[in-house]
């Protein structure tokens, strides 16, 4: 018995590793993670890391999922002490490059229609102009989350 509760824990780890990255094309995608939402909001935000391990560039220039009315892609900086929040067209990948979207900085700003629950996953597709569409799984953490949830 607890040889097959030790391989259902290795099954369960080796499957969650390998949704935590996708590749499409020469972009990876890994990391993928959101914050739970509260009952009632209608906003929600998504983080993820985003590889470019080809020798060309490629834009990620849109996002859907299920779980959303439309996704947006937003950057936060500090300008003057204050935090300002601009819309992005598109997320620049240059050859070599890894852009990590976090708090505080890039981000996926999603119109909700569902609530996000903690310890929930959803879908998210993407689309880059060169290395085409992916679907990765979006793990949910906390409300209010500041790291990356991939060792739930």
């Amino acid at each position: 018995m607890k040889f097959l509760i030790a391989a259902m824990f290795v099954l369960i780890g080796t499957w969650a590793s390998a949704a935590a990255e996708v590749t499409a094309g020469s972009i990876v995608v890994e990391h993928a993670w959101a914050r739970a939402s509260p009952n009632g909001a209608v906003s929600g935000v998504a983080y993820l890391t985003l590889v470019n391990n080809g020798s060309r560039d490629d834009r990620l220039t849109a996002a859907s999922s299920p779980v959303a009315e439309n996704i947006q892609f937003h950057e936060t900086k500090m300008e003057g002490g204050v935090s300002k929040m601009r819309q992005l067209q598109a997320i620049e990948l240059r050859p070599g490059a890894k852009v990590i979207l976090k708090p505080d900085s890039i981000h996926l700003m999603m119109r909700l229609n569902k609530q996000l629950r903690e310890g929930e996953t959803f879908p998210l597709t993407l689309d880059f102009q060169r290395a085409g569409r992916v679907e990765i799984p979006v793990k949910i953490g906390k409300v209010g989350a500041m790291e990356d949830m991939s060792g739930m």
